[in-house]
């Protein structure tokens, strides 16, 4: 899993240091946190975009766009109950319960979708399409009716995605819409309840997401992990660069357990995927 990195700050010194320690060592939600005694340098690396959460004391300002835990004064808590409720502030879930899956490629092409796949038929997940274009002989006419039901929120919704789920190879899914602007007439609210039906069904599915069929950048936040299938070359790139500077500028690297995945030359994305 990606690490997910926690900006600590507090008038308590000692407390502080200890709180950090705890948080580094501890095995139930991983993380790197890091001890601030001033806030000068905490905002400073905070603008860096080096925090996906802070943890301030109750009295200090909001000066960044992380999402901040608060310590109120002399009633600190269980550093425990600090671990689990950052993971709740940022909405990452543990890895027993992930069942919403993202493969995402700020490249595109079709390297990202054979990761899709590959990972659906290891998993055993439905796959779910929605890159701009369909990369299947199949039809989109199941996807095109699946969406409407999603904006409608209609009741039986679950019962049709169970039903008319295509035949994609070696796995079962939706292949993808007719055209992508409809993918934009989805808001993250419709999404979010989508994949909420889905998880109170116990439905695992693997979202192979395009650029251009994202509703808002708050749709990455409501996915349970997010995979991103990159090469060597493609790290080195400034549009990759550029990227990552979004993502941390919206605090959004590390939401959902974003995870890079590297692709060597060598190895064939089934190796890859295996891996996992």
């Amino acid at each position: 899993m990606k690490e997910i990195c926690i900006g600590v700050c507090c008038r308590d010194t000692r407390y502080g240091k200890r709180l950090m320690e705890y948080l580094n060592h501890q095995k139930e939600f991983p993380m790197t946190a890091c001890f601030f005694a001033e806030e000068t340098a905490l905002w400073k690396k905070e603008q860096e975009g080096m925090f996906q959460c802070l943890v301030l004391s109750e009295e200090m300002p909001d000066c960044g766009r992380s999402p901040i835990c608060r310590l109120k004064e002399g009633e600190y808590g269980s550093a425990a109950d600090i671990a689990e409720k950052i993971y709740e502030c940022l909405r990452v879930r543990k890895k027993e319960e992930w069942l919403v899956y993202g493969i995402y490629s700020p490249f595109g092409g079709q390297a990202s979708t054979a990761f899709a796949l590959e990972l659906a038929r290891k998993k055993s997940l439905i796959y779910m399409g929605m890159q701009p274009y369909l990369p299947f002989a199949s039809g989109e006419e199941a996807t095109d009716e699946l969406l409407f039901r999603i904006r409608q929120r209609q009741e039986d919704c679950m019962d049709y995605f169970v039903r008319h789920q295509e035949r994609l190879g070696e796995i079962k899914g939706y292949p993808g819409a007719g055209c992508f602007l409809d993918y934009r007439e989805l808001t993250t609210d419709d999404c979010r309840w989508f994949l909420e039906q889905l998880r109170e069904e116990g439905i695992s599915v693997v979202i192979d997401i395009g650029t251009a069929c994202v509703p808002s950048l708050d749709f990455f936040r409501i996915l349970d992990k997010i995979y991103l299938p990159v090469t060597e070359q493609e790290l080195k790139t400034e549009l990759y660069a550029g990227f990552l500077k979004q993502m941390r500028r919206y605090s959004l690297w590390g939401c959902s357990g974003m995870e890079e995945v590297i692709i060597c030359g060598r190895e064939s994305i089934k190796e890859v995927v295996a891996q996992l």
